[in-house]
């Protein structure tokens, strides 16, 4: 399959996104509420996939595009309040996914197909512990695509504890300590090696359902003005993974950071 440009093809399924949650919004919610859109640049150093030998580093044009009113809210984390909520839970929407990865520079995956872009959406059940601690179970199909066509490769589940403090005006912190499982599916995408690519220190691997390792993300946000500015940290740390054992797993602690920085275009009434 032949690939876009690794920026549009990141602006094209974010544009996507989030005009699908705009639509919902209007259907969900008879209240105005306010908007912002804007466009932004993401940059960044992650590992090709949790558990690879080399990491990439990433300068991305990034939308933007954010929606409150009394019944919901669209953020980059996806929509609350869109399914259904109650006094100290809501059922909301979950989303995720993962770049792709070019086998030229990765050593372990030399002569395999390419890692596609992974996208993830799910349900999440979220529970209001305290002010600032949340529960999230979010349970996500994962597909893998290139824009120009996409496969359905499984599915995760990503119970979350949540921390939200705002600091200042405009200042926020979040931290997030999560597990994930995933499925067959899902592992064997990203860490199964099929016979014909074998080699003699790559050994065919099928891959189970299971554990799929810890995260610790931190992040601080901070609008003035028409400028949004937010800088992240994750560590994962993947030991007792189900994946542990395939040639393509190469490391246990990894750690990623990036910074965003988004002109916001317009604000107004919807």
């Amino acid at each position: 399959m032949q690939k876009l440009p690794p920026g549009l093809s990141l602006l094209k399924v974010l544009l996507f996104i989030t005009s699908l949650l705009a639509g919902a919004s209007g259907a969900a919610s008879a209240a105005q509420g306010q908007y912002q859109l804007g466009v932004g640049v993401l940059a960044g150093a992650q590992p090709h996939y949790p558990g690879a030998a080399q990491s990439a580093h990433f300068v991305l044009p990034v939308p933007y595009f954010s929606y409150r009113s009394a019944q919901l809210q669209i953020d980059r984390q996806g929509a609350t309040g869109l399914l259904a909520q109650g006094d100290h839970w809501a059922l909301n929407l979950s989303l995720a996914g993962a770049f792709a990865v070019d086998n030229d520079k990765n050593q372990l995956r030399q002569g395999m197909p390419a890692l596609d872009w992974i996208a993830e959406i799910g349900p999440a059940l979220d529970v209001q512990l305290t002010p600032n601690l949340q529960l999230r179970l979010p349970v996500r199909a994962a597909f893998a695509t290139d824009f120009q066509q996409a496969s359905g490769i499984g599915w995760r589940f990503e119970p979350q504890l949540r921390y939200q403090q705002k600091m200042a005006a405009g200042f926020t912190w979040e931290s997030v300590l999560s597990l994930a499982a995933s499925s067959k599916a899902y592992h064997q995408y990203l860490y199964g090696v099929a016979p014909e690519y074998q080699q003699i220190q790559r050994p065919t691997y099928s891959a189970t359902a299971g554990f799929s390792g810890w995260r610790f993300a931190n992040g601080v946000s901070l609008q003035q003005g028409h400028w949004w500015f937010a800088l992240y940290s994750r560590y994962d740390y993947l030991h007792d993974a189900t994946f542990a054992n395939s040639p393509l797993y190469a490391k246990t602690h990894q750690l990623s950071a990036g910074i965003v920085v988004v002109k916001i275009l317009k604000t107004g009434a919807w």
